[in-house]
């Protein structure tokens, strides 16, 4: 924990590293149905493929959070802009978005959130939007975020129905 000392008990914002991915895969499992959760494999391909889409919330020298995507070329979100990654792609698809239970509704998730829509925004300068499907419950927190509800998505992933949105960024 390089940053440790900089602020001890706060949390603070870094890409993932493959040393993450057992305890990314941990709150990924506990955050996510059996049916809907990444796999373990999905996670690390995620980290080594689309590494820059792929951001940690680290507190008290653990990571207590993680946001993942990766890129697509289009702006409709399928299955299959939602199961490769293409470099370079204008579009990025936010598949995971955990946050540590014991940590939830603190702030972290939102604090996260914008470090994250910051770091791509920098990082990624091809993005044109970002795009997320969500369960109904959670629209307002992606609302705050700066994202607009498109409607049902045609998506399946899980037995749940989900939420199109999106975040269209500035040239």
């Amino acid at each position: 924990a390089a940053f440790a000392a900089f602020a001890p008990g706060e949390a603070f914002f870094r890409p993932c590293s493959a040393a993450d991915l057992a305890r990314v895969a941990a709150l990924e499992a506990a955050g996510y149905p059996a049916d809907e959760a990444a796999s373990p494999e999905a996670l690390a391909c995620r980290q080594s493929q689309a590494g820059l889409a792929f951001l940690v919330a680290e507190k008290g020298g653990q990571v207590a959070g993680f946001i993942c995507g990766t890129q697509a070329e289009s702006d409709v979100l399928t299955h299959e802009t939602m199961s490769q990654h293409v470099p370079g792609g204008g579009c990025l698809c936010i598949h995971s978005v955990c946050v540590d239970e014991a940590e939830r509704r603190q702030g972290l998730g939102s604090r996260l959130m914008a470090a994250y829509l910051n770091f791509v925004r920098a990082a990624l300068p091809e993005l044109r939007s970002v795009r997320l499907i969500c369960k109904p419950h959670l629209v307002g927190f992606y609302a705050r975020a700066g994202f607009e509800e498109l409607g049902p998505s045609a998506v399946v992933h899980g037995k749940d129905k989900w939420i199109d949105m999106r975040l269209d960024l500035p040239a």
